[in-house]
């Protein structure tokens, strides 16, 4: 089948400024992701962390983001998409407040998996929005624009492995 037919036009005026701000968004959640996967040998060898402390750290990350989508995905409708953005936006410092209080051995494990998993809830937050915003714009090419959307996710986590490689060796 030919998309020769196939309008990519949005429904709203704005709808290409949309599907590029939740492109930011998952790109930016995935250099996160990249970022943090680069630097847990750090975490390990500063807070003498076992690669299953690391594994449960990470761990917390999947398990946020399964949360943070399902629930986001629930509840997007009835709140409306901008509340649950400025929630995720919230979310998102609170990790990096949580992050940066892991100063210790003593307290670094459990400060860097609460972080890790406020960080993804936050990020899946932002997936539950960004998924049915972008199928509601482009109703008659859902399909593509969401591959476009999408293809942020491992562009980000290139990205953001490059930059905690690069931190990994100034660390």
């Amino acid at each position: 089948m030919s998309n020769e037919h196939v309008s990519n036009e949005g429904i709203a005026p704005n709808a290409k400024r949309l599907l590029w701000a939740g492109f930011m968004a998952i790109f930016a959640a995935g250099m996160g992701f990249g970022i943090r996967g680069g630097i847990f040998d750090n975490w390990g060898s500063e807070f003498g962390f076992t690669a299953t402390q690391l594994g449960a750290i990470g761990g917390a990350g999947f398990t946020g983001f399964c949360f943070g989508i399902i629930i986001g995905g629930v509840i997007c409708d009835k709140i409306g998409y901008s509340k649950l953005v400025i929630a995720a936006f919230a979310l998102h410092v609170l990790s990096a407040v949580v992050t940066f209080m892991a100063n210790t051995p003593a307290n670094a494990y459990q400060m860097l998996t609460i972080g890790m998993f406020i960080f993804a809830f936050a990020n899946g937050t932002l997936e539950a929005v960004a998924n049915p915003l972008v199928a509601t714009l482009f109703p008659k090419n859902r399909t593509h624009f969401l591959n476009i959307l999408h293809a942020s996710w491992p562009a980000g986590i290139v990205a953001g492995a490059a930059v905690g490689w690069v931190l990994d060796d100034k660390m």
